[in-house]
């Protein structure tokens, strides 16, 4: 029967949109945006469920519910691109016209046309149309950034070395290991730092804050940006110090060490993204004296 082919081919569609959205999130770009896994997304997607009707007969629940997630998701991750760029815009003194943020793209589709039911597909599309407008942002971002840190003299504390605390030990390395909650064999995209809760978190070189906020897993989290498609990671931390689009210097304090997020006790979760991808921190990090390995994380 032709609707029931109809069906199958949009909820097809459905899928390979959703499994397209995976692999941006995992992706991302050189900031290391991680749409899939922020934790202020809920609201989102739930206010984007409410708002979307959508026929029975075309759909189930499920498949509906995953999709409109995923729009609240990309749609508040737009909106915070788009803030934390006419931000720097304003800040740097850069050219408006090259470099628009302010102006909203062309919206069409569920989120403004309220009247009737919506298929499957429709809401692909418009998920599909989302996707495209994050990786152009992404990217208008990308080139505002290396352009506002191209503008500042090239030092030594523009390169990436020291440890994110003053004091501490590492507790784990970067690889697999077994993961201290789940307790199941997990890759570990960074280096652990055990350190005192509300102990300094410090900048381990000169960059650009492009995120400051929670995530699922990181809790409270800061990314900054460096030259060269760079960025450092900072979690679990007790309370944030800076916000998006703030320049700083390295060792200086960003935020206070904590165990926000999914953690056993106060550290500071460390990474280094290389355009998008986490590689291993430890060749950026300058050696210390008091630098050791927990016997635990040795047997691994």
């Amino acid at each position: 029967m032709p609707h029931i082919a109809r069906k199958k081919t949009h909820r097809g569609q459905a899928f390979v949109m959703l499994s397209a959205v995976s692999c941006f999130a995992l992706a991302g770009a050189g900031f290391g945006f991680w749409i899939g896994d922020r934790a202020n997304t809920p609201d989102n997607a739930s206010i984007a469920m409410e708002s979307m009707p959508v026929n029975p007969s075309e759909t189930d629940s499920g498949e509906i519910g995953a999709i409109a997630a995923r729009l609240g998701e990309m749609r508040a991750e737009l909106m915070r691109i788009n803030a934390l760029g006419e931000r720097l815009v304003q800040i740097s003194g850069l050219d408006p016209d090259e470099f628009d943020f302010v102006n909203a793209p062309p919206r069409g589709g569920p989120e403004t046309a309220m009247a009737r039911d919506y298929t499957i597909k429709e809401l692909a599309d418009e998920l599909s149309t989302l996707v495209v407008l994050v990786q152009d942002r992404e990217r208008k971002l990308d080139r505002l950034t290396d352009q506002i840190l191209d503008q500042r003299p090239r030092s030594a504390s523009a390169q990436i070395s020291g440890w994110p605390v003053r004091s501490g030990y590492i507790t784990s390395g970067y690889g697999f290991r077994v993961h201290p909650v789940r307790n199941k064999r997990q890759f570990h995209s960074g280096v652990d730092f055990s350190s005192p809760r509300g102990a300094p978190v410090q900048a381990v070189a000169d960059g650009l804050v492009v995120f400051s906020g929670r995530r699922n897993g990181y809790g409270n989290l800061v990314d900054i940006r460096h030259r060269d498609g760079l960025v450092t990671r900072y979690a679990h931390n007790s309370a944030n110090l800076v916000r998006e689009g703030d320049l700083v210097r390295q060792g200086q304090k960003i935020a206070a060490v904590g165990s926000t997020g999914t953690a056993t006790g106060p550290h500071v979760h460390f990474e280094v993204l290389r355009n998008g991808q986490a590689v291993n921190p430890m060749p950026y990090l300058r050696a210390r004296p008091t630098q050791r390995l927990a016997s635990a994380d040795l047997k691994r």
